[in-house]
């Protein structure tokens, strides 16, 4: 955080931040949702859709269970009845993980592996084999058979209506059409997307790199039919709202 005493307050641009959590992250001491260390956890490693659009056919298994320490594979042939629709504002997902056998976009989840280690988790969750029956995707809005839905108000955010953008921009005595390009970067991750569940009882806690720890603990408590008291969620480095820190 940031000194905010003396006649710079207020102005941060430019200037030296000192971040609280700094010396943890630079030494390796900060702990993370994958640090966590449950006593005999299993372990969950996700099997994603390799096309963009269509439905499963069917989901070869035998070769994934007989990897030594799978406990479970869930798909949703076996847990797609107990999927309950999903909570949360407009912007959120409008279909549940393992719901039906649609695919509806590529790396879709559409299987997890547990198993005794992560490895074999890993090893089991590659093994598996997905028939599908593809379907033309729809990239843009003038694919075909691409469906639009007529743009409904948001009470939470009311379009705004100050100042006149198309007047201004078309009076404008300069503008740039430019078109910009940038290279692909190379990410190195201080956390990964890890979630780490414990129960305590009837407590579920639930470590997790997220910004909507509220939201992610009524999700949670909505599908598994508990107490909203008895769900925690810990996130103890927020991060940006960017992606993967």
């Amino acid at each position: 955080m940031a000194d905010d005493t003396g006649p710079l307050r207020g102005h941060r641009i430019g200037q030296p931040a000192t971040r609280i959590e700094g010396a943890l992250k630079v030494t390796g001491a900060a702990r993370f949702a994958s640090d966590e260390a449950p006593a005999n956890p299993a372990y969950a490693v996700l099997v994603t859709s390799s096309i963009a659009r269509g439905r499963i056919r069917g989901m070869q298994l035998d070769a994934a269970r007989a990897v030594p320490g799978v406990l479970d594979i869930l798909t949703h042939a076996n847990v797609g009845s107990e999927i309950k629709p999903p909570v949360g504002p407009d912007q959120g997902p409008t279909t549940g993980t393992l719901e039906t056998d649609q695919i509806w976009h590529d790396g879709q989840i559409i299987g997890i592996v547990l198993a005794d280690t992560f490895e074999a988790a890993q090893e089991a969750a590659a093994s598996v084999v997905v028939d599908y029956a593809p379907e033309p995707p729809s990239a843009t809005f003038d694919s075909p058979g691409a469906e639009t839905e007529p743009k409904k108000e948001n009470p939470q955010s009311p379009p705004p209506a100050k100042g006149d953008a198309a007047g201004a921009f078309a009076a404008a005595p300069v503008k740039v059409d430019v078109r910009y390009s940038t290279p692909t970067q190379h990410h190195n991750p201080m956390e990964l997307f890890t979630t780490t569940c414990v129960w305590e009882g009837p407590r579920l806690i639930i470590y997790e790199p997220t910004q909507s720890m509220y939201g992610l603990k009524g999700a949670v408590a909505k599908q598994l039919g508990l107490d909203l008291a008895n769900v925690r969620t810990i996130s103890r480095y927020v991060g940006g709202g960017f992606g993967s820190r």
